[in-house]
């Protein structure tokens, strides 16, 4: 999981650039799905009379993995003075290796010639890695006769006895793009005349330095990346801290600027909330509660003239209870036939109904519908 984007700006890599001809060099077969610096090594032991712990050994592998450059020299062949330069550097490589990537479209010999030596590389028709290498210390600056030689040795190793040599002259320099390490070779103008890009996953075999060096600096290195990443997520953490609490001051001054301005406005609020209370009890009591008179007359209108309510009553806001005489027990039925015929009523009952000397008296209960309007008097 990466906490920043994989930026591919250049940045400069401090490498220390070793004398080729310094180096026993050869090309080895590898097995891609294996790892590439075990394969050398093996394929090194086999090769170098001395034991890999003797030596300063490293490998450049192929753009496709299928082989490697190995290369290995005793360290006696270098001084404490040329050593103790490689343990300020980044990486110790040799002087050649940006040579290896500049694949040319037919079969060529290309040549880096440096203050006192020769450096080559030969390549066959379509191929993406040189098929042989060659380096030389000339001791002094190469006349043309040493270039000529080289030449020619350098096509046999090749076995293209017929291939053009192109002779070049610049510095080498090393620099990060992205995850890629990239080796280059720049003539007097800066203009970039060989380049050799090497993977992430194969930088770790090019250096030449002692292997337990190495791993001591791969874990350092590692460490630092672990400490480096903590201090990016602490950094964010921070950041994320910081913006959330200027979101909640904000919000806390949007919020006291709201309060302010509700206080300010508290007394016209609450006199429109008392004319709304108003308005509300009015509009209710003027239409959407029956009152009792209109009640009383909206079921007086259908009595039979022979019916005396004795005693009338409410029941909540829509109901009334009366108790009522006749002297005619037929009228009863005739009065709750007609009061359920009323359109505004929703229930009418007649409940304990009693005749005694002449005179017969019942209760009546009615409920008036809650949207009903009685109008003055029932229309009576």
């Amino acid at each position: 999981m990466r906490l920043l984007p994989n930026l591919t700006l250049p940045s400069t890599v401090a490498a220390a650039f070793v004398p080729s001809d310094r180096f026993f060099m050869r090309f080895v077969p590898l097995a891609p799905d294996l790892p590439a610096l075990a394969q050398a090594e093996l394929a090194l032991e086999g090769l170098a009379p001395f034991p890999p712990a003797q030596l300063y050994w490293g490998c450049c592998v192929s753009p496709d993995r299928t082989s490697a450059l190995v290369y290995a020299a005793h360290r006696r062949r270098f001084t404490a003075e040329e050593t103790a330069a490689w343990d300020r550097a980044d990486l110790a490589v040799p002087d050649l290796l940006a040579l290896l990537g500049s694949a040319p479209t037919g079969p060529s010999l290309l040549v880096h010639a440096g203050e006192t030596r020769l450096n080559g590389a030969a390549w066959t028709t379509g191929a993406p890695w040189p098929v042989a290498v060659h380096t030389r210390d000339c001791g002094a600056a190469p006349t043309e006769e040493n270039r000529r030689q080289f030449a020619t040795e350098l096509a046999a190793k090749a076995k293209l006895p017929a291939a053009p040599a192109h002779f070049v002259a610049g510095t080498s320099r090393a620099r990060r793009e992205g995850d890629r390490l990239v080796f280059e070779l720049l003539d007097a103008a800066g203009k970039v005349i060989a380049v050799t890009a090497v993977a992430h996953a194969d930088q770790d075999e090019l250096d030449v330095r002692d292997r337990t060096f190495l791993d001591k600096r791969r874990r350092d290195r590692r460490r630092g990346d672990f400490v480096w990443r903590l201090l990016l997520a602490g950094g964010a953490a921070a950041g994320l801290a910081l913006l959330l609490d200027l979101g909640a001051l904000t919000f806390t001054l949007v919020d006291r600027g709201l309060q302010l301005r509700i206080t300010a406005q508290a007394p016209l609020i609450q006199k429109l909330e008392t004319a709304h209370g108003l308005t509300s009890r009015i509009d209710e009591l003027t239409h959407r509660r029956l009152r009792f008179f209109e009640m009383l007359a909206a079921i007086n209108a259908p009595r039979p003239k022979s019916i005396t309510f004795t005693r009338t009553g409410t029941n909540g806001r829509n109901a009334l209870e009366i108790e009522a005489s006749t002297g005619s027990t037929d009228d009863v039925g005739t009065y709750e036939t007609a009061l359920r015929a009323l359109p505004v009523l929703e229930k009418v009952e007649i409940r304990d109904l009693r005749a005694r000397e002449g005179v017969t008296t019942f209760a009546l209960s009615v409920a008036f519908k809650a949207d009903a309007n009685t109008g003055n008097g029932g229309g009576h």
